[in-house]
């Protein structure tokens, strides 16, 4: 594995490891039952850089013509 394929991972793992906490403090940061949008919109822009990235890093391989692999719902 390539040293930016382990970075790409290591950046999942760590919004992976914070996504159920920042949920919890989402949770009870709601405001008469709505979600603050500051805080929302930093999950979201986390979630959509680490998601661009990994897209383009497949995209990446597979225009190199590597095998396939299956995905993870096959």
């Amino acid at each position: 594995m390539i040293a930016r394929d382990r970075e790409l991972l290591a950046r999942l793992a760590a919004v992976n490891t914070t996504l159920g906490r920042v949920t919890t403090e989402l949770l009870a940061r709601q405001d008469g039952g709505e979600l603050p949008a500051g805080p929302l919109r930093e999950v979201g822009t986390a979630l959509r850089r680490v998601a661009d990235d990994m897209l383009i890093r497949a995209d990446e391989i597979s225009a190199r013509g590597a095998v396939p692999t299956p995905t993870l719902d096959e």
